[in-house]
Parts: structure tokens; C-alpha cells; sequence
């Protein structure tokens, strides 16, 4: 990555977390710009996976599903299964704003399969939340139940209410379906 990609890139980062969104996106544009004409495809849809989160922010799901496009693909090609897991979350989360929700339960759901493939629990167990709440919306209770359930196995250091919510859920998911 050059230097001005480098400085458009950081401008960026400094943009977002100063919630100044429209200044994110645009600099994240330049850089992918910038990254295309060098040739450097692996960066330059790691700066779209950034543009899209920075979109989803903008209400604009279209676009962020749009900027998308390949990245997936280019790392698995890549074989770069963490970035592709998160590609995939941010299309799902795309797809979820505008309304697909069969489309964004699937996309999640691969995303989730790889971030367990990987061993990336915390990633994971965010994505299974996701799910499950996806879930919920699309009327599977019981599926959205055992989503959250995973979701919480994934963590290893629970805190106390992590806990209590887990053991909650093992015991509704038990009496849903008559176990003891």
C-alpha cells in the first residue's frame, strides 16, 4: 500500500471513530481508488469491507451491498477465512437493512460456519447472535433459543450474567422439548 493510500486509510479510521461518517466513506472511496489503480485487490476489499460497515452507518444498505461485491471471493481466494467470514457478516447485515432476510439468515450462518472453522469464538458468538435475532424476526423461536444458546458456549470466560442467561436458556430449551 502506498503512502497516500496509507494516510487516506488512517483519515478514514480517525473519521469513524469520530462518528463523522460521510468524511469515512469518502476517504475509505479514495483509498479504494487509489488501491485499485495499484493493483492491490486483497487491500483494496479489505477497504470495502470498511466502506460497507461505514454505508450500513449512512442507512445505506444498497451501496454497502453493492461496494461488496467479490470480496468475499477474493479472500477466500486469498485464503484469508477471517476476513471473508467478516465480508460475509457485513453482506448479511446488508441484506438484513434491506429486507432479504432469507438471504441474510444464510450469509450469516456461512459466516458463522467460518468463524468456527478458524476457532474465532468471540466473532462467532456475535454472528450467532445475529442469527438469532434474525431468527426471531422470521418467526423460528425455537431456532433463535438454540442460536443464542451456542452463542453463549462460545465464550470461555463467562461473567456471572453470561451465566445466569445461559443456564436460563438450557432450561427453556429444556422444557420446550420435554427434556429433564
Amino acid at each position: 500500500m502506498n503512502q497516500q493510500a496509507i494516510t487516506l486509510k488512517d483519515q478514514a479510521f480517525e473519521a469513524y471513530k469520530k462518528k463523522n461518517f460521510k468524511a469515512a466513506a469518502q476517504a475509505f472511496t479514495d483509498c479504494i481508488a487509489l488501491l485499485d489503480e495499484s493493483q492491490d485487490p486483497l487491500t483494496a476489499a479489505e477497504m470495502r469491507n470498511n466502506l460497507s460497515v461505514v454505508l450500513l452507518e449512512l442507512k445505506k444498505p444498497e451501496e454497502s451491498l453493492a461496494v461488496l461485491k467479490d470480496t468475499d471471493k477474493i479472500f477466500a481466494d486469498a485464503n484469508d477465512q477471517k476476513r471473508q467470514a467478516m465480508a460475509l457478516g457485513n453482506m448479511a447485515a446488508a441484506l438484513q437493512d434491506l429486507g432479504r432476510l432469507p438471504e441474510a439468515l444464510s450469509t450469516y450462518e456461512a459466516s458463522a460456519d467460518l468463524f468456527k472453522e478458524i476457532g474465532e469464538k468471540e466473532m462467532r458468538a456475535l454472528t450467532l447472535k445475529k442469527i438469532s435475532d434474525l431468527q426471531l424476526k422470521t418467526g423460528k423461536q425455537f431456532q433463535a433459543l438454540a442460536s443464542l444458546e451456542a452463542s453463549y458456549d462460545q465464550n470461555e470466560e463467562k461473567s456471572a450474567k453470561d451465566k445466569v442467561l445461559k443456564g436460563f436458556l438450557g432450561s427453556l430449551i429444556n422444557k420446550i422439548t420435554h427434556r429433564s
